[in-house]
């Protein structure tokens, strides 16, 4: 079939978002359909792939250096979208491509699925400090998710916590729960060892790693605080954080301020390599997001036998299977004293790690995108029929 994956963002930005329509682009064409994806035009940034479809685009508001597609205002230079023969349109955001999607998927006939990715309503929060702006923003941005939604044929949620908000919202059309999964082909080639020594982190040093945007959603502080709280029992402990973002002169004050400054290595964005080598080179991954859709940057470290820790709120618990099971790892109350104590138990305890470990990998092969995809592309085919079948009817 010939698969439409429109979105407001993709590379070279890299968030949670992007990693899904890249991952379902690749299983998709592994299975013999044909993707096109859609995405906002970044200055000065050529595509490899020759199925990515630019919009002209402006920079957003927030979060900064992202891009914000000019649809449904401008149209697309020199495409024919007819031309493309769809089957199906599969949005990546409610707005404003989701409502320029909606229609082109009217006009041609053909079903149009959304899914929802992020908690918009917490963005406007985090990032808007007005507070008399933010509440009636917040309050616009779910009458809009839902009002974009309901036109939709079926709405697609990373987690059932996401579900239940755009029920919240009033969202009545059908919605499914899916998981991204994880691409395990990304990490055959891998150096633990070479990541240590190109980073000065000692052999002997207990690593955590926590790799995200360093938005202020993201609550990369709450691991900063954690850490005299952890180097107390694990003096040897070393904190890498990989990722850029707004915060991130904010997290280097907290660390002075807290005499943790040394005992932290901020690297920003890493090539694909170190990466890699980073979920290797690692004893433990932290986590401490309350916005996390997914959480896949916890089953990309479990595939390497890392257990994780990580605050229990959203996507995050489903990825572990919830406080009861806990899988590959801990999960956490919001609060530091509980996080470093969880930390520690799993740093001291050798034959606790080692079970968690094995706990993680088995649950990242669960969880991987060539399953997740399978079952969308089942979601496609029955929708696709459905459509017809009505079609045939009226």
């Amino acid at each position: 079939m010939n698969i439409a994956l429109p979105g407001d963002d993709y590379l070279p930005s890299v968030d949670g978002a992007v990693t899904s329509i890249m991952s379902y682009a690749k299983e998709f064409r592994k299975l013999g359909h044909k993707v096109y994806i859609i995405a906002p035009k970044y200055p000065n940034y050529k595509d490899d792939d020759p199925d990515v479809i630019r919009t002209w685009s402006i920079p957003a508001p927030f979060p900064p250096k992202y891009r914000l597609s000019l649809l449904p205002w401008v149209n697309y230079p020199k495409v024919n979208i007819k031309e493309l023969n769809l089957d199906i349109i599969h949005c990546q955001s409610p707005f404003p491509v989701g409502w320029y999607w909606i229609r082109v998927g009217r006009k041609l006939g053909i079903p149009v699925v959304n899914t929802y990715h992020t908690l918009y309503p917490t963005y406007i929060n985090t990032y808007i400090n007005v507070k008399f702006l933010a509440k009636p923003l917040s309050s616009m941005t779910k009458w809009f998710s839902q009002y974009i939604y309901n036109k939709c044929d079926l709405v697609i949620s990373p987690s059932p916590q996401m579900k239940d908000a755009l029920i919240e919202y009033g969202v009545k059309k059908p919605i499914e729960v899916m998981p991204t999964g994880i691409d395990l082909d990304k990490f055959k080639n891998f150096n633990g060892d070479d990541f240590r020594r190109k980073y000065n982190i000692g052999k002997d040093e207990k690593m955590l790693l926590v790799m995200c945007r360093l938005g202020r959603e993201k609550n990369v502080n709450f691991i900063i605080e954690a850490l005299p709280l952890i180097l107390k029992e694990i003096p040897n402990t070393r904190l890498v954080i990989s990722g850029e973002g707004v915060a991130k002169p904010e997290l280097i004050d907290l660390a002075k301020k807290l005499g943790v400054y040394n005992k932290i290595v901020f690297l920003g964005f890493l090539n694909h390599q170190d990466w890699v080598n980073a979920y290797a080179a690692e004893d433990l991954f932290v986590f401490a997001s309350l916005t996390e859709t997914q959480g896949l940057v916890l089953l990309e470290a479990m595939s390497f036998y890392k257990p994780v820790v990580a605050v229990g709120e959203m996507g995050v618990v489903d990825v572990m299977e919830g406080f009861e099971k806990q899988r590959g790892g801990f999960l956490t109350k919001n609060d530091i004293n509980d996080f470093a104590e969880k930390v520690i138990k799993l740093l001291k305890d050798k034959n606790l790690y080692e079970a968690k470990a094995k706990d993680a990998r088995e649950r990242a092969l669960e969880m991987s995108s060539e399953n997740m995809a399978k079952k969308m592309i089942s979601i496609y085919e029955r929708l696709i029929k459905e459509s017809k079948e009505s079609k045939k009817s009226k």
